[in-house]
């Protein structure tokens, strides 16, 4: 534990109302999805009004004999179906084809998914926007909304917690690289 006047003692004492602030923010902003230069923010209820899907994850806890395995049952809307509400598909069917998906937390750490991968692939079939694990909110440090791609071989990477925002975009042909 650290001591009080410590360097740790400060972030120690105000981690938890700086997360408390946050969660609060989170809970009441929502998520912001912005498609080139239009946005809009779902609400609480409005993510949950769309359609759920509930994806399970073994997880190893243990390492050698002691090794046990454990699931983790992930509730939330598809990453695409959250697009698709949000207005992508109304979107040139030429231009989805040089597409992507930026996915922010609210520390700035983003990952990024191409149009493809969601809707021409089975990856898109786990690509989750996480609102509970194992039937009960997601714990603070989770955020209210987090991202996981469950389908990848190294999920912590494409791992966001603390999701607040989704940015949908477009390459012009001439930023593609040459083939």
């Amino acid at each position: 534990m650290a001591r009080a006047g410590g360097p740790g003692w400060r972030v120690g004492f105000f981690l938890p109302l700086l997360l408390a602030a946050g969660l609060a923010f989170a809970q009441d902003g929502g998520i912001e999805v912005k498609i080139g230069e239009a946005a809009r923010r779902f609400t609480q209820a409005e993510i949950a009004a769309l359609p759920q899907t509930e994806l399970v994850e073994t997880r190893s806890i243990g390492a050698g004999a002691r090794a046990e395995q454990a699931e983790v049952r992930y509730r939330g809307v598809l990453l695409r179906d959250l697009l698709d509400a949000a207005g992508v598909q109304k979107l040139d069917r030429y231009a989805l084809r040089h597409s992507g998906v930026v996915a922010r937390a609210s520390d700035d750490y983003a990952v990024l998914f191409s149009w493809g991968e969601l809707y021409n692939g089975r990856a898109g079939d786990s690509v989750l926007v996480i609102t509970s694990m194992n039937g009960k909110p997601l714990p603070p440090a989770e955020g209210p909304y987090a991202l996981r791609s469950l389908s990848d071989t190294k999920p912590g990477p494409r791992h966001v917690k603390w999701l607040n925002r989704i940015a949908f975009f477009t390459l012009p042909k001439q930023a593609l690289p040459p083939g």
